[in-house]
């Protein structure tokens, strides 16, 4: 059976005190109405609808960009959730199946829970959590499967309390008997909202069925008031997450330190150290090590790569057996080819490392191609910009690079060259040529004698 699902994200999240939408803010890299959205859409919905208000040019902007088939309907005045939800009637006339709503503060919503509360039967269904501490939250009262009525708190009896199954803020509808009972909703209240639990009254007096369904744990409907609870949520999902990577056959070591986005991915046998944070749509491969204390970024990492500790890895492209570190940074459009290494304190931007080419410690590589099995000496720098324009440099194969070695873009040096320790490469290098660009060294005997005592006079004058 189909169903469609409206989502709640109107609202401006004072208890947040920012000046971006509440639903924006970000758990693990991705805006909590991301997370929601998901699972909708995991959970086999045929439309979704998303209430949009405050400020919502910026939540707009961000469903183009990652849901551009979402349907957006525009909530002018916040006046409550049935109200929101009136908002979006336009798009639900005509429609049979069952409307799930949700709210766009509630990034641990699990799409089996939308899929059982789209297919429990009910004109209205309560999705409902057994908690362990129900205070402050809404008390399920019913008989069997049908809900008798929702309590709050503060108007709960002593015995009310007692109920641990509360109120998750999630329902499906019967769409038909939504949308004709949307208008018997009151606004009289102190707040004058339309609120949508109060359906459930409307519901009962026409004799509809209203049912529960209790979802899977209690965290997976926590809402988001505030960026205490931010945190709170993102660390239930980042162990959902770590846990998930663990039991897929991946070794995590201090998971309490590993920072995992939601989009990416690991292969089995892979070892992660933390303190570490993977993040965007990074792919790691099986068998890799990747070391504490690094930060990688929407890149592609082979099978059997290692990478060392404390690396800063963003964009790059590291193919099966290759190795970073430690200490390195890899700025985009960095490929390293199987059994390429880069070194420490090496940093490389928009740079292809050829087969088994090493850059082992201390150079600047950007703007380049380093050549099958050749070696890069410390102290490299490929000289890409003159400050205007970005230029690149061609090291052929098997070329050995001496340390402290300039290359002054645009430049190339062809196959089996060698360029000697100190050079400034300026012109192209023929094949199996060896380059010297360094002036001849003069030794003026006693001349350091006669500096220090000069310099002495100055540091005696200046006193």
């Amino acid at each position: 059976m189909g169903f469609k699902v409206v989502v709640l994200a109107a609202g401006k999240g004072t208890r947040f005190k920012s000046d971006l939408p509440k639903v924006l803010h970000r758990v693990l890299g991705k805006p909590m109405l991301w997370y929601v959205i998901k699972a909708a859409k995991e959970a086999g919905a045929e439309d979704v609808i998303v209430v949009v208000g405050h400020k919502r040019k910026l939540v707009e902007d961000f469903l183009k960009e990652e849901f551009p088939d979402v349907k957006v309907v525009y909530q002018e005045e916040q006046l409550g959730t049935g109200h929101a939800v009136m908002c979006a009637e336009g798009l639900l006339r005509g429609y049979k199946g069952k409307v799930v709503v949700l709210n766009g503060d509630s990034p641990l919503i699990r799409p089996e829970d939308v899929r059982a509360i789209a297919e429990t039967e009910g004109d209205m269904v309560v999705l409902t959590a057994q908690a362990q501490d129900p205070t402050g939250y809404g008390r399920v009262i019913r008989d069997g499967d049908e809900v008798l009525y929702i309590v709050e708190e503060k108007d709960a009896s002593e015995k009310e309390k007692e109920i641990k199954e509360v109120n998750s803020g999630v329902y499906s509808f019967d769409c038909e008997k939504l949308i004709s009972s949307l208008s018997e909703l009151s606004n009289d209240n102190a707040q004058g909202e339309y609120y949508l639990p109060d359906l459930l009254k409307v519901f009962k007096r026409k004799d509809y069925k209203v049912t529960a369904v209790k979802g899977r744990d209690f965290d997976s409907l926590r809402g988001v008031n505030n960026r205490y609870e931010l945190l709170v949520v993102e660390g239930i999902l980042r162990d959902r997450i770590v846990k998930e990577l663990q039991l897929s056959g991946v070794t995590v070591h201090q998971p309490q330190t590993v920072y995992v986005e939601p989009e990416v991915e690991v292969g089995r046998d892979s070892e992660l150290f933390g303190p570490l944070y993977l993040r965007g749509k990074t792919r790691i491969g099986q068998g890799c090590y990747i070391g504490p204390y690094c930060d990688i970024a929407d890149s592609t990492i082979s099978d059997g790569v290692r990478v060392e500790s404390h690396c800063w890895i963003r964009g790059a492209r590291l193919e099966e057996s290759s190795s970073v570190g430690p200490f390195a940074k890899l700025r985009p459009g960095t490929v390293l080819k199987s059994g390429a290494k880069v070194g420490t304190f090496v940093e490389t931007k928009n740079a292809l490392l050829e087969e088994g080419a090493k850059a082992n410690h201390l150079s600047y590589l950007g703007d380049c191609r380093v050549g099958k099995n050749t070696n890069i000496g410390a102290g490299t720098i490929t000289c890409n910009y003159d400050g205007f324009n970005k230029w690149f440099t061609d090291i052929g194969n098997n070329v050995f690079v001496g340390s402290n070695t300039l290359f002054i873009a645009p430049v190339k040096v062809c196959d089996n060259s060698i360029t000697a320790a100190g050079s400034v490469i300026t012109f192209d290098v023929p094949e199996s040529t060896l380059a010297v660009a360094r002036s001849r060294q003069v030794n003026y005997p006693g001349k350091a004698e006669v500096i220090r005592e000069k310099a002495r006079k100055r540091k005696e004058e200046r006193s």
